[in-house]
């Protein structure tokens, strides 16, 4: 296949000077699916971008997508050369990094993605620390409860939280994360009563739509496990959104304690079935597996670990 060989062969071989500039735009446009996004964010033209895009696809004799006058999309060969240019590009961003930071102090973008609420909560109100801290570091910071291919979307390091699976990628433990069953007193005084796992039916649920197991929650007694169906009441996206229902007295939410904490302490929400515990996962910050770790992501994760060692419940 003509595009295999291309891909395996010295890149710079025989292409154009500016080969990397055609790259960049055919990666940008790959990823937004957007031609006039990616243009602003190569603070190019419009024009300029189909430009590029278009010699690359006639140097390399494959169209690279499939334009109509409603979407842009990938083609096959499209979707295979991306994946290369992206670690192509990610390379040579990490050898400038190297470069740059040899006697230096952390400088560069960082790109960071974390979960919303998590983020919202813990990281934003310290984010001016960092900042000021390390003056030389332009932060590029994403919110989001969706999952994020830290290689494909060029993100630096990421905080996840629950289980990981994908095992190419270097992951630091940052703390436990506790989840537990909640509700208000004012919800538990007027509902039917709660012993054991299967009564949980019976109660309004308000439950997190990204929860692994659908409509199904998992409960865990010493070694026992339980799992119970429920037909919510309420579904979020939003964690926060689930607590306020949950402080509200709208029914029984399974809510992380570095959200429920302060409504725990002063009684506002109250532990449910407390001899049942939710499976513990974990919060962790990760990043790409190389033989450099730039001092950028280095000291961001310093700071991750630093701050979230005494505030994130155990």
């Amino acid at each position: 296949m003509r595009l295999y060989k291309i891909m395996n062969s010295n890149l710079f071989t025989g292409m154009e000077r500016d080969q990397i500039a055609l790259i960049q735009a055919f990666a940008e446009s790959a990823r937004r699916l957007n031609f006039t996004e990616a243009a602003d964010k190569l603070a190019i033209t419009p024009s300029t971008l189909g430009r590029r895009v278009k010699r690359l696809e006639q140097y390399l004799g494959v169209d690279l997508f499939v334009r109509t006058t409603r979407k842009v999309a990938l083609t096959e060969a499209g979707n295979i050369y991306f994946k290369y240019c992206s670690a192509i590009l990610r390379q040579l961003e990490e050898a400038d990094t190297v470069a740059k930071s040899m006697g230096k102090n952390p400088a560069g973008l960082l790109r960071v993605s974390v979960p919303s609420t998590f983020g919202k909560l813990y990281i934003t109100p310290n984010l001016p620390v960092f900042l000021d801290k390390y003056p030389d570091i332009d932060l590029d910071i994403n919110f989001t409860d969706h999952f994020v291919d830290l290689i494909e979307q060029r993100i630096d390091v990421s905080i996840r939280i629950g289980a990981l699976n994908d095992s190419t990628l270097r992951a630091k433990l940052l703390a436990p994360n506790i989840r537990r069953l909640v509700a208000s007193p004012d919800y538990l005084e007027k509902a039917p009563l709660l012993k054991r796992p299967e009564d949980i039916e019976k109660h309004s649920t308000l439950h997190f739509s990204y929860l692994n197991g659908n409509e199904i929650w998992t409960l865990k007694s010493n070694q026992t496990f339980q799992t119970v169906t429920i037909k919510p009441y309420m579904r979020s996206n939003d964690a926060l959104a689930l607590y306020e229902a949950a402080l509200a007295g709208k029914g029984i939410a399974i809510l992380a304690d570095f959200i429920t904490h302060p409504a725990l302490k002063e009684g506002r929400l109250v532990p449910v079935l407390d001899d049942w515990k939710v499976p513990e996962t974990g919060i962790y910050v990760i990043y790409a597996s190389s033989g450099f770790l730039p001092n950028k992501i280095r000291v961001f994760i310093d700071f991750l670990s630093e701050l979230l060692k005494n505030k994130v419940l155990k």
